[in-house]
Formats: C-alpha cells, sequence, structure tokens
C-alpha cells in the first residue's frame, strides 16, 4: 500500500515511514493536498505541521484520510471530526498508526 504523509516535519514523516516500511508499505512525503498521488491508498495528515485546515482535505477522500495534529489545537479536532475526518492526538502516532495500517491496509 501507498501511504502519502501530508507533513512539513521530516521526524514526523520519519516516523510513519519507519512503522510503514517495516509493516510492508511505502511511505511517500508531500507538503500540499493537492500533491497527494491518487495510487494512495491512505493519507496520513499532520495538521500541526502545515497551514493546512481540516476543511481543506475536503478534495480527498475523507475515508482515506487520518489526522494527526497536537491535543492542544482543539479547532483541528473539532474541524476535522466535522468534515468526517479521522483523527487523533500527534502524540499516539506509535500506538494508533500500526493498528491504522493494518485495518486500512
Amino acid at each position: 500500500m501507498d501511504v502519502a504523509v501530508l507533513t512539513g516535519d521530516l521526524m514526523f514523516f520519519s516516523a510513519v515511514e519507519g512503522v510503514a516500511g517495516a509493516m510492508g508499505h511505502r511511505a511517500i512525503q508531500v507538503e500540499m493536498a493537492d500533491a497527494v498521488p491518487g495510487e494512495a491508498t491512505l493519507v496520513i495528515a499532520d495538521l500541526g505541521s502545515l497551514d493546512i485546515s481540516p476543511e481543506a482535505l475536503r478534495e480527498l477522500d475523507p475515508l482515506r484520510v487520518v489526522a494527526f495534529a497536537p491535543h492542544v489545537r482543539v479547532e483541528l479536532f473539532t474541524g476535522a471530526r466535522a468534515n468526517g475526518i479521522d483523527i487523533h492526538r500527534r502524540g499516539a502516532l506509535a500506538t494508533e498508526l500500526p493498528r491504522l495500517l493494518r485495518e486500512r491496509g
């Protein structure tokens, strides 16, 4: 499975790339929603590192988008949920990512 990682944070991308690679998936870093490749099965959006709103992710299929954001950014959680996007605390990446890749892969 190809996983597009929408982030400007190289540490976040490296974390996703490491877990995805260990599970047999390929991670691709992009910094704009319109740069997400069509063949990407899953989009991991790091809302804390880019100036992108959950509403901007509407152009992507919300069923294939999972967002992560700092827990203090309540407006990002509210916006993501209002747009049908699954969102998690950024600090939960290590525990949530393997489960998400298993479920959606």
